[in-house]
């Protein structure tokens, strides 16, 4: 029998997964639309449909006082973390291919244990670091990276990499909100308002179509984040890590469904070791413990 508390890190991880699978058809239908769009465009229409479609949520949970936060200036870290994680990455995809953006984004979950030990006290196992490692060496089976044109993009690819686990670090400091809804609205509120300061230099008139990928762009945002807000509440930083790399899963389906992507036998090879680590890294144990 699992006790509660196991059955929550469960529940997180789930969610964890669930999320990070879903989050890359955002990404592929993102690069759809810098063929015709600027980027800045396409990451400001991200976080604007997607505070339009969380923060009613909050309002009409708790009215004014739904979008009140105990912790406003990890909320604004995060916030900013979030929003600057997105556009370096779409930035990244921009200017060097997606494998090889994606590539040097999943150094996150190797990134992120050290930062859980210094800022949050929580102590990776063994288990944990050589899982995050064979992850990784899933992913970069699954990417194959070429690493063409790696000056123009790379910069940007890293930063993406160290925001992204900082954000994860905010959002575990989050976990006592009343509701994921809280932390997701104002992550949205602060991206949409910075992106909005920006975009207009930019801006150009999307046709009709593009108005509803851009949408689906934003409402996908929204779906995702706010279910890694809720397996936070759920599971440390360093145990959700190892799953980090679930990520490569979605963006192969993606890949599929799309672009008529289908995976090689090498691929799927680095999907069983990424799905390997994962269901090793999170099996109830001593280890874990």
């Amino acid at each position: 029998m699992l006790g509660s508390g196991q059955l929550n890190v469960r529940r997180g991880y789930l969610i964890f997964v669930a999320s990070l699978a879903f989050l890359p058809l955002m990404d592929a239908i993102a690069k759809l639309l810098s063929t015709r769009l600027p980027v800045l465009e396409i990451v400001w229409a991200r976080h604007v449909v997607y505070a339009f479609a969380v923060v009613p949520l909050a309002l009409l949970r708790d009215g004014w006082r739904g979008l009140g936060t105990r912790h406003p200036w990890w909320q604004l870290a995060r916030g900013g973390c979030m929003c600057l994680a997105s556009g370096c990455f779409f930035m990244a995809v921009s200017r060097m291919p997606v494998a090889d953006a994606m590539a040097i984004f999943l150094c996150y979950p190797a990134i992120l244990l050290p930062i859980t030990a210094l800022a949050l006290g929580e102590r990776p196992t063994p288990r944990q670091w050589s899982m995050v490692a064979c992850g990784f060496i899933g992913a970069l089976i699954v990417v194959r990276p070429t690493f063409h044109g790696l000056a123009d993009g790379a910069v940007f690819a890293v930063g993406s990499a160290v925001l992204y686990p900082l954000s994860m670090i905010a959002t575990r400091r989050l976990a006592d909100e009343k509701s994921p809804l809280v932390t997701t609205a104002l992550s949205a509120l602060i991206g949409a308002i910075a992106y909005s300061v920006v975009v207009p230099r930019v801006f150009v008139v999307p046709a009709p179509g593009d108005l509803w990928l851009l949408a689906a762009v934003g409402l996908i945002a929204a779906i995702g984040h706010y279910g890694i807000v809720a397996a936070h509440r759920h599971a440390l930083s360093s145990q959700l890590a190892p799953l980090g790399y679930t990520e490569i899963v979605g963006a192969v389906a993606a890949g599929a469904l799309l672009f008529g992507a289908l995976p090689t036998p090498a691929t799927w090879a680095g999907i069983a070791l990424i799905v390997g680590s994962g269901v090793v890294a999170t099996w109830p144990g001593r280890a874990q413990v």
